[in-house]
C-alpha cells in the first residue's frame, strides 16, 4: 500500500496521491534560473544562521553538521550525484548496478541494497532512489499519475536499458526487458517504458529512500519509476527470462535511463 503524507517539499506537479519532489531552488535550475555551480553554493548555506556573539563563547562546543550531497559539476558539462550520472549531451542519466537474481519472480525492478527486496529484484544498486529523482527533475522530467487518459496528466516515460562487458571484453547494451517474461502470458515483457510517479514523504524522509525501492514492476509500495500499465497491478506477474542467462549474478552493469519518445503511445486504463 502506497503511503501518501503531507510535507514542506513543493509539489513537481499535483497529484491526486499528493506526490511531491524536491526544494524549490533545485526545481529553479531545471529552468535555468540558476547554475549548477550557483546551486552548490547556495545550497552550501542554507540554514546556517549567524552566530550570536553574546552566546558564542558559553555555548558548549558541537560537532559540525553533515552536509547533505550536493550536485556535481564535472568537467565535460555533466553532473553527478551520489553514483548517478546526467549525461547533458545524450539526456539520459546512468548508474551502477549488478544482476541480483537469476531465476524467480521479479516485483522490483532495481533495488537498493541493503533496505530494498533483493530477493525479488532483478538489480541491485547502492545509489538513492531520492537522487534518481533529483536528476530526473534536473533532466526536466515531470512526475505524475502511473495512467495516461486521467483528469491528471501522466507522469513522463522512460526507457531503461542495461549495458555490460562480455566475456571477450565486448560491451553490450540492450533493453532491461530482455531479462523479463510476462508469467501470464508467456511472452517477453514489452517495452513500454516506466512512468515517472516519484516518492511519496513521511516528515520529510523519501519513503522510496526507506523501503529501497527505484524502479517497481509490481505497484506496491513508494518509488521512483513505475510501470504505465494495468499488468503493475498483478502480484507475480513478472518473472526472470531463464533464456537470457547472460550476465550472471553478481555481474557489475551500468543502468541508463532515457526519455521515451514522446511519438510512442501508451495504452488506457
Amino acid at each position: 500500500m502506497r503511503h501518501d503524507a503531507s510535507t514542506h517539499f513543493p509539489p513537481c506537479r499535483g497529484t491526486p496521491s499528493g506526490r511531491r519532489v524536491i526544494p524549490a531552488l533545485l526545481g529553479a535550475a531545471v529552468l535555468g534560473l540558476i547554475t549548477i555551480p550557483g546551486l552548490l553554493r547556495a545550497q552550501d548555506t542554507t540554514g546556517q544562521a549567524p552566530a550570536d556573539p553574546a552566546t558564542a563563547s558559553a555555548a558548549a562546543p558541537t560537532a559540525p553538521a553533515a552536509k547533505p550531497e550536493m550536485p556535481e559539476a564535472l568537467p565535460n558539462g555533466d553532473i553527478r550525484l551520489g553514483g548517478i550520472t546526467l549525461h547533458r549531451a545524450a539526456r539520459e542519466l546512468s548508474f551502477p548496478a549488478k544482476i541480483q537474481i537469476a531465476t524467480g519472480i521479479v516485483e522490483v525492478l532495481i533495488a537498493k541494497s541493503p533496505e530494498g527486496r533483493l530477493y525479488e529484484s532483478l538489480l541491485g544498486t547502492e545509489v538513492r532512489p531520492f537522487h534518481l529523482q533529483t536528476l530526473l527533475i534536473l533532466l526536466g522530467a515531470k512526475n505524475g499519475i502511473r495512467f495516461s487518459g486521467r483528469e491528471q496528466p501522466q507522469g513522463d516515460l522512460f526507457d531503461l536499458d542495461v549495458q555490460w562487458r562480455k566475456k571477450d571484453g565486448s560491451t553490450v547494451r540492450e533493453p532491461v526487458e530482455n531479462w523479463i517474461l510476462n508469467n501470464n502470458k508467456k511472452a517477453p515483457m514489452t517495452r513500454v517504458g516506466w512512468v515517472f510517479v516519484g516518492t511519496t514523504f513521511q516528515n520529510g524522509v523519501p519513503d522510496a529512500d526507506v523501503e529501497g525501492n527505484l524502479v517497481l514492476t509490481w505497484s506496491s509500495g513508494s518509488t521512483v519509476l513505475d510501470m504505465p500499465v494495468p499488468e503493475g497491478d498483478v502480484e507475480n506477474e513478472f518473472v526472470i527470462n531463464e533464456q537470457h542467462p547472460e550476465p550472471p549474478v553478481d555481474t557489475p552493469v551500468t543502468v541508463f535511463v532515457k526519455p521515451r519518445p514522446p511519438a510512442v503511445a501508451m495504452p488506457k486504463k
